[in-house]
């Protein structure tokens, strides 16, 4: 009997979602998208971190303690004084070379390749060679062009061993033979399985790095006390080189791109939140259309907590199946979208290889499950409300056409104060500061933003409808004016249905505005950074620094003394020296610039927070003083007029900071000082990065160009030699790269608006089939096809316009927030907002339109009724 009695309910469910196909479909196809968009995304974050992840720890093992240099690298004759303290039980140099393929199907994929003592690591890390290789025979194949690859990573690229490859590191493009793919036996790290390595000795011959050391990996002694034994070798050291814990080099890459990763998160979860509005409409629909049913169920005994659960169980089946189907659409699409993700992290942070996503059982069925199990939650959250009013329905009243309604449109009142009191707790939550790093009161904020909006909606039906009451038609258009008289009152009479429908739209339209605004605010502080900064005509640059390789400091640099052979091209003005290294300041990295700042004063500027830009950098250059970028000014708390303590060859070292400054080429920080002031306090390193060119004012830049190029191949007999670059397509390449950093974005506001339009579809849909007989007698006494037509589309206009209008002040609160909450705690960057009425323009007619387009098929269904059965409807 216990059993019986719920699979009485859930059949008696499942009829009820059999019988009425099409707004069942459109539900499921609503959750499906939802949960496939926050499926894809989540999928797509795993796979890029775990490649990441990977690629950053893939040679670490046991190692308690690293050995870091900062661009120029170590040198290994570091390694033999450490090897010497008390407390180290090993130490291992590794090189690091990251690289592109060149030709073939693998043209452009690029790879780390790491460069180790092949024969030790393979005996600890119990590997071995396919094809049966022992260790000791591998000495004899250890040449400079040898490589081996993990299994997957070999599968992956289709090759086996004895292929050939050819990758581009720098300016050399190097030819290398895969001799074997590495066996990962059993109690073996599972990264070796995407992971490419060469011997260290045939690396750095390879590659032109003898004697270089990326960093060494070190093993202590367990009864040691670490941060003793730290202490102990950071002594012992160059002051360039720095000993940490190895989680540290990727820690702060993480944390940026965990930053990146939660707000794709918190957007993706948008279409579950829309998905939610859906359910809820679904539900409430359900429970008006079968307020008869209902009341015979209370009749013959049925408790309300029975009622309520066979309408939750209902939405659970449905948000169920949306989830599975929305787990596997979520696969399919994660798979384009993590190399699409790993892409714009490899460009904004760090190199991640590809990665591909398991399609084998072991992989897909956890997924299914945990969309199922999602589908069925949002569902069920979405059906708490209506199934508990469905449970509290009267016998007496269960025959009330309309009395479920008036119930509702009572409450406007009551929802339009929850609303406000919602709308002033997100204004509070706008001063609490990030968790962790992550702005969990900004996404509080937002929130409460768009719920309390929605709780003004049945206030915003009730005003439009009085406004069409005392709209006074002219005589030739009075026809038409009854019809939006009749579409405002009905829609005033359904306010509960039309609420869900237009919070669904006022979210989806507010994302779309807000995200926009956002987006178009900071690119268009991006052009104006770059208007103002990156100023010179050309820019001559290694061949790496335009890959955005990280590869060692050799492959990134050029020789200082190619500035005075440009200087003697004609039509050349002037040319700087742009120097560009990395240090670490505790556990953070952040860039140090070094150029001419008188002419860098001359000829453009930096957009500083205070002062005047030019006398500030030629202060700069005469007392050695630094410029800090925004970011790093907050994260170190260090205000223009204070010291900041940098680590140089002869120590630490106080410089003065005259200055913060905006800047949004890097998240991680920016130090900009003078070029002597660099080669006074750090002497060896007389390289530069890029050389930018000013062209005389008479001058072709493109004659100019041609000049240079000729004069580098002179320069350069034997090799490839330095690209270079205009102004205008160093411009192009920065906001390409915007731009392809918010695809994403875009695509999932379209998801969110998507689900929108099914919601409208599903509310008129029902208000057709709950107005048959009206609609009858409406035919009866004389409308025709076309009026009825036009009644529902006046509907669903009008669900269009409070959507577009509730919406855009949503977006534009959103935007703001966005902007200066939520983007500056998650970043750093000060954006200057942007109005944009286009946009708000644009967001009426695609609110309007949608609403209008998925209103065109009920209204054709509802003007093709025969009167004759809608007049016996009910």
């Amino acid at each position: 009997m216990n059993l019986a009695y719920p699979l009485m309910l859930f059949r008696l469910g499942l009829a009820h979602m059999v019988e009425r196909p099409l707004r069942t479909s459109l539900t499921i196809v609503g959750v499906a998208l939802g949960v496939a968009a926050f499926v894809a995304v989540r999928t797509a974050n795993v796979e890029v971190l775990r490649s990441f992840e990977q690629s950053v720890t893939a040679v670490s093992g046991a190692a308690t303690l690293e050995i870091v240099g900062h661009d120029a690298g170590l040198n290994e004759t570091v390694i033999t004084d450490v090897r010497r303290l008390p407390g180290i039980v090993s130490a291992d140099p590794i090189v690091t070379i990251e690289t592109r393929v060149t030709g073939g199907s693998l043209h452009g994929q690029g790879v780390a390749l790491v460069g180790l003592d092949l024969i030790e690591m393979m005996a600890r890390e119990r590997l071995t060679v396919r094809r049966g290789r022992a260790a000791q025979e591998l000495e004899g194949l250890l040449a400079a062009d040898r490589l081996f690859l993990g299994p997957e990573l070999a599968s992956e690229w289709g090759v086996a061993q004895g292929d050939r490859l050819r990758v581009l590191a720098g300016l050399q493009e190097i030819p290398l033979v895969v001799e074997g793919i590495l066996e990962v036996g059993e109690g073996a790290r599972s990264i070796w399985s995407r992971t490419a390595v060469m011997d260290i000795a045939a690396a750095q011959k390879a590659f032109g790095l003898v004697g270089k050391l990326d960093r060494i990996e070190l093993i202590t002694d367990s009864s040691q006390n670490l941060e003793q034994l730290q202490d102990q070798v950071q002594r012992s050291l160059p002051p360039s080189a720095v000993v940490q814990r190895p989680d540290t080099r990727g820690r702060q890459v993480e944390n940026m791109v965990r930053a990146f990763q939660t707000n794709l998160t918190v957007l993706s979860g948008v279409g579950l939140l829309v998905g939610i509005f859906l359910i809820y409409n679904t539900i409430s629909f359900s429970v008006i259309q079968r307020r008869r049913e209902i009341g015979i169920f209370r009749a013959i005994g049925m408790s309300e907590q029975t009622v309520s659960a066979l309408f939750i169980g209902e939405a659970a089946v449905m948000g169920s199946l949306g989830g599975l189907l929305g787990a596997l659409l979520g696969v399919w699409v994660a798979t384009g979208l993590t190399g699409l993700l790993g892409n714009t992290i490899t460009e904004l942070y760090a190199s991640v290889p590809r990665s591909g996503i398991g399609r084998g059982a072991g992989s897909l069925l956890p997924l299914l499950f945990q969309g199922g199990v999602l589908g069925s939650l949002i569902s069920a959250l979405g059906a708490v409300a209506p199934s508990a009013e469905a449970g509290k329905t009267v016998v007496v009243q269960a025959l009330a056409p309309g009395s479920y309604d008036v119930v509702r449109k009572s409450a406007a009142g009551s929802a339009a104060l929850i609303g406000g009191l919602l709308l002033a707790c997100s204004a509070a939550l706008l001063s609490g500061g990030p968790i962790d790093g992550i702005p969990v009161f900004g996404y509080g904020a937002a929130f409460c933003l768009l719920a309390g909006l929605s709780g003004l909606i049945p206030l915003s039906i009730q005003a439009m409808n009085w406004w069409n009451q005392f709209k006074k038609p002219g005589k030739a258009d009075s026809g038409g004016a009854t019809l939006e008289r009749i579409a405002s009152e009905q829609l005033t009479r359904s306010s509960s249905r039309s609420t869900v429908t237009v919070s669904a739209l006022l979210v989806g339209v507010a994302i779309m505005v807000g995200v926009v605004m956002m987006v178009r605010s900071f690119r268009h502080t991006v052009e104006i950074w770059i208007e103002e900064t990156v100023i010179a005509d050309l820019i001559v640059t290694p061949q790496a620094w335009l890959q955005g390789s990280r590869a060692n400091a050799e492959d990134r640099t050029l020789p200082s003394s190619w500035a005075d052979e440009l200087r003697h091209v004609e039509g050349v003005a002037a040319v700087d020296l742009y120097r560009d290294v990395h240090l670490r300041l505790g556990e953070t990295s952040v860039a140090l610039v070094s150029r001419d700042l008188r002419l860098h004063a001359e000829r453009s500027r930096y957009l500083v927070l205070a002062g005047d830009s030019t006398t500030i950098l030629r202060e700069a250059a005469e007392s050695g003083g630094v410029l800090l970028s925004e970011v790093l000014a907050d994260r170190l708390n260090v205000k223009a007029g204070q010291g900041l303590e940098l680590p140089t060859p002869s120590g630490l070292t106080s410089f003065p900071v005259l200055a913060v400054f905006y800047d949004y080429a890097t998240d991680g920080g920016k130090i900009v000082m003078d070029r002597a002031t660099y080669r006074r306090w750090w002497p060896a390193d007389d390289a530069v990065t890029v050389l930018p060119v000013y062209v005389s004012a008479r001058a072709q830049a493109d004659r100019v160009r041609g000049a240079i190029l000729r004069r580098l191949a002179e320069l350069t007999p034997t090799g490839p030699g330095a690209a270079v670059v205009s102004n205008g397509e160093l411009r192009q390449e920065i906001l390409e790269i915007f731009d392809r950093t918010f695809f994403l974005t875009y695509a999932l506001e379209a998801i969110a608006v998507l689900i929108a339009v099914l919601g409208i579809v599903n509310t008129l849909v029902t208000s057709v089939l709950e107005r048959r007989r009206e609609f009858a007698i409406l035919q009866a006494i004389g409308a025709s096809e076309r009026q009825i037509q036009t009644l529902v589309l006046w509907e669903a206009s009008y669900l269009g316009v409070i959507g577009a209008f509730l919406g855009i002040i949503g977006g534009i609160a959103l935007s703001h927030m966005l902007i200066a909450v939520i983007n500056k705690q998650s970043f750093g960057w000060t954006i200057q907002i942007e109005w944009t009425p286009g946009v708000w323009m644009l967001a009426v007619l695609v609110s309007v339109g949608v609403a209008v387009v998925a209103g065109y098929w009920p209204a054709r269904w509802a003007s093709h009724q025969p009167a004759v059965e809608g007049l016996r409807y009910e």
